[in-house]
């Protein structure tokens, strides 16, 4: 019952990150659209985003990958520490940390790639390159690995002949 309830608190978690990201990079974008066309959307810019309208187009364009990093480390941390307080082995967090680092890896080169063959960071590959940070800024390899888990306890049980949990 205990891990139920871990697992709800970070569900909780995600939702909320997911939310607040979601929020900054809309009203972001509608700024950056303001910006580079001249004029303003149907959607008007909040209180708490008026901050970014002193900044020019390019500031804010750029200031998206740290804020992206960001996003990803906080749903690495949660992540983390939901496996760690629901898993029965650290073997779980290897795997999201090295899954972690080989998409960011990937991303970084689709990037780079994008930028030294096309001297921009608008085609296909900045496409993938985001595709693959959108699959770091959500908790799907998260519950990937919590529901393996019990698969993976079962697995080692078996080979070692016993019942239930190692």
């Amino acid at each position: 019952m205990k891990k139920i309830r871990w697992l709800f608190f970070f569900l909780f978690l995600f939702a909320l990150l997911g939310f607040a990201r979601d929020y900054f990079f809309v009203h972001l974008n509608n700024i950056l659209y303001i910006k580079y066309y001249g004029h303003s959307t149907n959607m008007a810019v909040p209180a708490s985003m008026r901050y970014f309208l002193g900044f020019s187009y390019e500031t804010l364009y750029y200031i998206k990958y740290p804020f992206t990093l960001i996003c990803t480390f906080m749903y690495f941390s949660i992540s983390y520490f939901l496996i760690r307080k629901i898993a029965a082995t650290p073997f779980f967090n290897k795997i999201l940390v090295y899954s972690y680092i080989l998409i960011t890896m990937l991303a970084v080169f689709s990037q780079l790639y994008g930028y030294l063959t096309h001297n921009r960071l608008t085609d296909d590959e900045y496409t993938l390159s985001r595709w693959l940070m959108g699959i770091l800024q959500s908790p799907i390899i998260c519950l990937i690995l919590v529901a393996s888990e019990r698969l993976y306890v079962r697995t080692v049980s078996d080979e070692h002949g016993n019942k239930g949990h190692v």
